[in-house]
């Protein structure tokens, strides 16, 4: 892809060019769950230039991926899933879930009503990212990997409908942290936790990017 055009599909171009979605983000161009919009489609919904979004992206095309994993086998991808965002999960709720416990004690006072609803909403968000892994990792993966028929349909459509409701929460966090902008106040451990999550947010989208727009739609096939 030497240009970029309007019809380009955002999921295409983030998987072609992996640095986009960092332009996406920034404009809250919609990669995962919207990811089969085309670029023009997208900026329209928005009332965003696309001009100055595709001069925003045209040096994401210096860099080419080292992985086009929509070229991938489907065990190869699968395998990356579960190593880069699986275990990562796995590892860096309880560390998020103690960073805003800490946070809340020591400020909650402060800024009590965003602290401790951004609190519940990293709880729920994190129980139902461990229920739904869970789920793929006893049904739906092995189900993929097997080929069996019939193919996974029922599964996959209740992982998209569990991936839509993980963007809106990741939505709301961004509302609820100025997008991740700490307070001037903040201490050490409150501008981690913002950190922390907006590396959550970026890993969350580029995850379920995968998911719903390479392996999903090769399995349903």
């Amino acid at each position: 892809m030497d240009l970029i055009s309007e019809n380009v599909i955002l999921a295409e171009l983030v998987d072609q060019y992996p640095l986009a979605s960092k332009v996406m983000l920034k404009h809250g161009l919609d990669f995962c769950c919207g990811g089969q919009s085309s670029l023009a489609d997208a900026c329209e919904s928005l009332k965003i230039d696309i001009n100055m979004v595709i001069d925003e992206l045209r040096p994401c095309l210096v860099q080419a991926p080292t992985q086009s994993w929509s070229t991938a086998p489907t065990e190869e991808l699968v395998t990356h899933i579960l190593d880069c965002y699986h275990a990562s999960l796995y590892e860096n709720l309880p560390h998020l879930q103690e960073l805003i416990n800490r946070v809340v004690e020591a400020h909650g006072e402060k800024d009590n009503q965003s602290l401790h609803a951004l609190k519940k909403l990293l709880f729920d968000v994190s129980g139902e990212l461990i229920e739904h892994m869970e789920k793929e990792e006893q049904i739906l993966f092995p189900w993929i990997l097997s080929n069996r028929q019939p193919r996974p349909i029922e599964p996959i459509q209740c992982m998209l409908i569990d991936h839509k409701r993980v963007s809106s929460f990741l939505t709301e966090i961004a509302k609820l942290t100025d997008n991740f902008q700490p307070p001037n106040e903040a201490c050490a451990t409150w501008r981690n936790l913002y950190a922390c999550l907006q590396s959550l947010d970026y890993q969350l989208r580029i995850h379920i990017h995968l998911e719903n727009n390479i392996l999903f739609p090769r399995t349903s096939r």
